[in-house]
């Protein structure tokens, strides 16, 4: 027991030497976005084995936490577009309003490929979502398009390259950043679809973030934030217990890590 509250004390002090604000209790947060109205929103899984009692979580400009939406399943992905957060949960996408109201915006049955596990998603400039979906987090893992019409599409299938893909980060109009669960940071072109890789060694690849040149990948298994810039990998933020779905507030000027396992969400300065 001693030894156990040394670790959490050392953890504490790892996370908190940097820290500008964390924020607690949360259940399994998974992701995190900031709002239109400026409060951060924050998707909870919940408790294992239990159906229905994950939620959306959202901390205001005062610190004050509260809950915008819940009664959905395994909340994972969060993305906003429009004022509308749209949110993975399980095998289908749900969109989510500002008021708490919700529905589902892309059923199972829309998909091309069945739905295994839904995790990230991300959006371009013109409201159109990538989702990833990470398979069995071995291989097999698909990437969708869900165009504004509607339309679902598989944008790459698991191959060689991508084989649980996780993290999704459009960069302008002709890249899509992918941070794969087996630790790879990939480039996907969107002109000719081809994959090169970037980095690796991100073991639990989860969640990515990117600012004037420079992307930040979580790991989730090392619970460790790491910087690439220009090829050069280096620790950004350790000590979480699983380091889940990152985000960068809308100015870029503070990056917003949701610990899984820690049930904090921590902000630190963007550098």
């Amino acid at each position: 027991m001693q030894n156990k509250f040394l670790l959490s004390f050392i953890l504490f002090l790892s996370i908190n030497t940097y820290a500008e604000q964390t924020y607690t209790p949360f259940i399994f947060p998974e992701s995190v976005a900031e709002g239109p109205d400026g409060s951060i929103y924050v998707s909870e899984i919940g408790k294992r084995d239990v159906d229905k009692d994950g939620k959306i979580s959202k901390i205001d400009k005062d610190g004050k936490i509260s809950t915008l939406a819940k009664g959905l399943f395994d909340p994972k992905g969060i993305v906003f577009f429009e004022n509308k957060l749209y949110v993975t949960d399980r095998d289908v996408i749900l969109e989510v309003n500002l008021d708490g109201s919700w529905n589902v915006h892309t059923g199972t049955m829309a998909f091309p490929k069945t739905p295994v596990f839904l995790n990230d998603i991300d959006v371009s400039k013109n409201g159109d979502l990538y989702v990833s979906d990470t398979g069995d987090f071995k291989n097999g893992g698909f990437i969708f398009l869900i165009q504004k019409s509607g339309e679902v599409s598989v944008m790459f299938e698991g191959n060689e390259a991508i084989k649980a893909p996780n993290g999704l980060l459009p960069i302008g109009d002709t890249k899509l950043l992918i941070a794969d669960w087996n630790g790879e940071l990939l480039e996907a072109n969107l002109k000719n679809n081809k994959i090169s890789t970037i980095s690796n060694g991100f073991d639990g690849g989860d969640g990515l973030a990117y600012k004037d040149g420079i992307i930040y990948v979580s790991s989730w298994r090392k619970g460790i934030v790491y910087r690439v810039e220009n090829g050069k990998v280096s620790t950004f933020a350790d000590g979480f217990s699983a380091a889940a779905d990152i985000a960068l507030s809308l100015d870029k000027k503070k990056l917003m890590i949701p610990d899984m396992k820690g049930g904090t969400v921590t902000i630190i300065k963007a550098e």
